[in-house]
């Protein structure tokens, strides 16, 4: 069998693997802000006066989308309103190279929203979401 076919054969794993890989990345931020805040309050915008409050908030919605993302479980909304938070954060961190990878990532996340449920999500399961 050729390499050609062999990659045919599991590029059905293609979306998976790309929802585990952005949940990942979305898990290890939403922990890092729950385990130590204080060095993201330099990263809000101006009017959240640096609130230690609102990066415990934004650190258990990235774990609660993620693990939603990880688990396949409304996928599509899911996976839209992660866009949008990243496009929320590009837009308050303004040119940079952090900005330059959240772009990359907001581009993943919209691709999966776009893409919507794979064959492994629970969406499928559940709601017969083809």
């Amino acid at each position: 069998m050729r390499l050609s076919e062999k990659i045919d054969k599991i590029k059905k794993y293609s979306p998976v693997i790309l929802r585990f890989g952005l949940a990942i990345v979305f898990l290890w931020f939403g922990f890092s802000q729950l385990k130590n805040p204080e060095p993201w309050t330099g990263l809000l915008p101006g009017f959240l006066n640096s609130s230690v409050a609102f990066i415990y908030f934004n650190g258990i919605f990235e774990i609660i989308f993620a693990f939603l993302l990880m688990i396949g479980l409304f996928t599509r909304v899911v996976s839209f309103i992660l866009g949008l938070h990243l496009v929320g954060i590009i837009f308050s961190l303004g040119y940079g190279a952090v900005a330059v990878r959240d772009v990359g990532l907001a581009i993943v996340t919209f691709s999966i929203f776009l893409h919507g449920a794979d064959e492994f999500c629970l969406d499928k399961l559940l709601f017969k979401k083809y």
